[in-house]
């Protein structure tokens, strides 16, 4: 989704619809792949929604979602995250709508990739890797090849005949094509796709492939896994001859190809450990020196530059007396492949929702409201992110005071203008009496007090 969607609504109503290549969903590999990485919340969500699927979906026949929170006995907030991780691993669309019935969310399930093309999706296999470790990992890719021959027998010759070896299409019908075709194509229509961006990097890749020219990795086989390597580099904030040391333990010796699961694993290892071994004593140091807010935040942006958003958050995380998640992971993710934030940006972005606000997690749905923000506002650095961070703070404090005194005026000017009928004769009665009055009341009290006696008289 690229539009911000507010936390789920119970009130709103949903359907549930299908992509038109739903076909290929495989219930196998959704339970062996995605659940591992989607945590038992999402994959509930994922059969409640499942469940409702018609094959004739229509708007008008719409449900409240009040109905998904009683079936998976999970709260607003649950079923939000929910959402999010399905439609972060490709396996829900959201779209909505306001009508005269109300708000509409309508929710198209997705089908499974292959095992195949899951272990070679750089951001799925990461998580899956991180979700059920090396071991698992590896069972997981023995059952993606399960029914193919080992890559060993070269010396098959594929004979494979190709369509027009075997049809014989009449070429005008190919080049003209018929009217029912076209109409059918319009009906199934054509289901958008975003597009890679290519990412922004700061990856010297020339000196990375001077620093191989003597290893037996061919520059072909490094351009193939160029994406990798460069999200990896953004991840963990890898240097040149870091990640020509990495490769180099990644390559299969027997064939001189990197292997590209085995670089995840290596650095999933390596850097996992050693964001534990980042010294603190500077931190602490820092910590018990008093110094101005100017100096503090020029020490933020610095650590913000300086650290790779992975190590940032993970040594944030323990300072904080929690742990990185495989969500958080994929958020970070997605900040810098998809969203292209710089990694300082980004740094300053998990100080703010971790440190600064106190938030236990980065949840995708307000990180995302964050960024977006920022991207508009043109923030590039970590020093523009920062300012816009206490720009929104002073006008966030402008508005607090400018309510309160609004609030203080209204109270004076409501007291002061309907003030009750008893309070004014309590004033008139509080104003100095003259001798003419006072006799004339003393006047009224003696014939009040005759008047009182004869009656007790008559009485008696």
């Amino acid at each position: 989704m690229t539009e911000d969607k507010v936390v789920f609504d119970p009130g709103a109503g949903y359907i549930v619809t299908a992509s038109y290549q739903w076909s290929n969903f495989d219930e196998h590999v959704f339970e062996l792949f995605y659940q591992p990485i989607l945590g038992p919340v999402s994959f509930a969500m994922f059969h409640a929604l499942r469940t409702k699927l018609s094959d004739r979906p229509v708007i008008s026949e719409r449900q409240p979602q009040s109905q998904l929170l009683i079936q998976l006995n999970a709260g607003r907030q649950a079923a939000d995250d929910a959402i999010q991780r399905l439609e972060a691993t490709g396996m829900l669309r959201t779209f909505r709508q306001t009508d005269q019935l109300g708000e509409l969310f309508v929710y198209e399930l997705q089908p499974t990739i292959t095992p195949d093309e899951f272990i070679n999706d750089n951001l799925l296999s990461v998580l899956l890797l991180e979700a059920v470790g090396e071991s698992r990992f590896n069972e997981l890719q023995k059952f993606a090849s399960r029914f193919s021959l080992p890559k060993v027998h070269s010396s098959l010759k594929e004979i494979t005949r190709n369509f027009f070896d075997v049809f014989h299409v009449n070429e005008q019908l190919i080049t003209h094509l018929p009217a029912e075709i076209g109409a059918a194509r319009k009906k199934i229509g054509d289901e958008p796709r975003l597009a890679k961006q290519e990412n922004i990097t700061d990856f010297d890749w020339p000196t990375l492939v001077q620093l191989l020219k003597g290893q037996p990795i061919t520059e072909e086989d490094l351009s193939l896994n160029r994406e990798l390597i460069e999200v990896e580099h953004r991840l963990y904030g890898i240097d040149e001859p870091s990640m020509a040391r990495l490769l180099t333990q990644a390559t299969d010796l027997s064939s001189n190809r990197i292997k590209p699961q085995r670089l995840k694993q290596i650095i999933a290892s390596k850097y996992r450990v050693d964001a534990k071994k980042i010294e603190t004593s500077k931190n602490k140091q820092k910590a018990s020196q008093q110094v101005s807010p100017s100096q503090e935040e020029q020490q933020l942006i610095e650590a913000c530059n300086y650290y790779a958003p992975i190590t940032f958050l993970q040594q944030l995380k323990q300072q904080m007396g929690g742990f990185v998640t495989s969500g958080e992971r994929a958020i970070i993710r997605s900040l810098i492949q998809e969203q292209q934030l710089n990694p300082g940006v980004v740094n300053v972005l998990s100080w703010y929702v971790v440190a600064s606000l106190e938030r236990p997690t980065l949840q995708a749905n307000y990180v995302n409201a964050i960024a977006n923000n920022w991207l508009r506002a043109g923030v590039t650095t970590a020093k523009g992110a920062l300012e816009q961070i206490q720009t929104f703070a002073n006008k966030k404090a402008q508005k607090r005071s400018g309510r309160q005194s609004n609030r203080y005026r209204q109270r004076v000017t409501t007291v002061r203008e309907k003030m009750p009928a008893w309070t004014k004769e309590d004033e008139k009665q509080g104003e100095k009496s003259t001798p003419e009055q006072l006799k004339k009341l003393r006047q009224r009290l003696a014939r009040r007090k005759k008047t009182n006696s004869s009656e007790r008289d008559e009485n008696k």
